[in-house]
């Protein structure tokens, strides 16, 4: 059925049978599906043959089948077919019936971005608040999609513009969060909740942040959103930014007072500290610069300093030791950052340490194993050799009485 000469000849073939037959043809379903000859023709987008099954068979004009196709007027907006649209509201189809899963025709019709679809069923007094069961709206898919024109249209005819769905984002979160700056345009200015939290209490200005739509952000930042506003976790705009390196929105969000020592309620780690143990440079620069605690630990007393350590991060830790951070400070087990790079293998942190009058002593609180002990352990031979230059103590046991010597047997 999808060439058009071949579908003019059946249909005219079926034109020469007797009206009875073609009666009988008309009313007919599908073995398999249940789906009728009209639903079938508005999926090939067919207006002929769309004619004459309503000529044939009105009673199937909000048939729907057992599928979840939807019924005719749905499959028609799906695919955008004006001619066929118009053939069933003359028909009298209901303009709002929607599939199994609840969508309406003006849902399927803003997600599938068919604007002149969308002006037929507002002026065919759709319904622009149907939500489907998972509770999204039509302004909501629309927002989801990017269709700019669709959500100006639904807002125009009062659509709710914070109506969330069931897990929680709004129309300007999913905007947001997909990074469609236009349609965020259009929800701002018309009055959008900035500020409205998911389930989770994350935030739009949250989600752009973490998926890096500096236009969005920009635009949020200039109409107010909180840019402290946290989640249920307590991880904040500039927290989210840092950890995952968006260079841009840090700056952002910093030149906008973002509070740079905002930790998470889960772990108590700072902005700083996560972009140390990620090894975002220019990040931690930044935050440096604008006076960020460099000294702010994590719940476990570990610093900046010691989760650079720890992940090897030797250009980041150059920075550290630069703006004067605490060499010496040790995490609540009383490893210290030497410590640390010792067990992890990174020589060139050891050396740097080293270099910078690091304790090559300094052992650990719970069980007394020194820098020279744990690398001997790990068989980090490099280090091994690195701390004995530097009169480490080869002597140096454990609280169990445990010699460097003897762990490396």
């Amino acid at each position: 059925m999808v060439n058009h000469i071949f579908r003019q000849q059946f249909l005219a073939y079926i034109q020469g049978l007797a009206i009875s037959q073609q009666k009988q043809l008309a009313s007919s379903y599908d073995t398999d599906n249940n789906n009728t000859p009209l639903m079938q023709c508005c999926f090939i987008g067919d207006g002929d043959l769309v004619k004459w099954c309503l000529h044939y068979s009105i009673s199937n004009v909000n048939y729907d089948g057992n599928t979840n196709n939807g019924a005719p007027l749905y499959i028609a907006c799906q695919g955008g077919y004006t001619e066929i649209f118009e053939l069933l509201i003359n028909n009298k189809t209901d303009v709002n019936k929607c599939r199994n899963t609840r969508a309406s025709p003006l849902y399927i019709a803003c997600q599938e971005g068919r604007t002149e679809i969308v002006a037929l069923l507002i002026n065919n007094k759709a319904d622009i608040n149907k939500f489907t069961d998972t509770g999204t709206s039509p302004l909501y898919i629309a927002c989801q999609e990017g269709q700019t024109e669709e959500v100006q249209m639904l807002i125009n005819k009062h659509a709710d513009i914070n109506k969330c769905s069931e897990t929680g984002p709004s129309p300007l979160f999913i905007a947001c969060y997909k990074g469609y700056t236009e349609v965020v345009q259009v929800l701002i200015n018309n009055k959008a909740n900035i500020n409205q939290c998911n389930n989770e209490e994350i935030s739009s200005i949250y989600i752009a942040c973490q998926n890096e739509h500096t236009e969005v952000v920009d635009l949020l930042i200039n109409n107010k959103a909180d840019i402290n506003k946290c989640t249920g976790t307590g991880t904040s705009p500039l927290y989210i930014a840092c950890q995952e390196g968006h260079t841009e929105v840090v700056h952002m969000l910093i030149n906008n007072k973002a509070d740079l020592n905002k930790c998470r309620d889960t772990y108590g780690v700072s902005p700083l500290y996560i972009a140390c143990q990620n090894g975002h440079t220019e990040i931690v620069q930044m935050l440096i610069n604008n006076k960020a605690d460099i000294a702010k630990c994590s719940d476990t007393r570990a610093s900046p300093l010691y989760v650079v350590c720890q992940e090897g991060h030797i250009e980041v830790l150059q920075m550290l030791i630069n703006n004067k951070a605490d060499i010496y400070k040790c995490r609540d087990m009383g490893s210290s950052p030497l410590y640390i790079a010792c067990e992890d293998g990174h020589s060139e942190v050891v050396r740097m340490l080293i270099n910078n009058k690091a304790d090559i002593n300094k052992c650990r609180y719970t069980g007394g194993e020194s820098p020279l002990y744990i690398a001997c352990q790990e068989g980090h031979t490099e280090i091994v050799q690195m701390l004995i230059n530097n009169k480490a103590d080869i002597n140096k046991c454990t609280y169990t009485g445990a010699s460097p010597l003897y762990i490396a047997f």
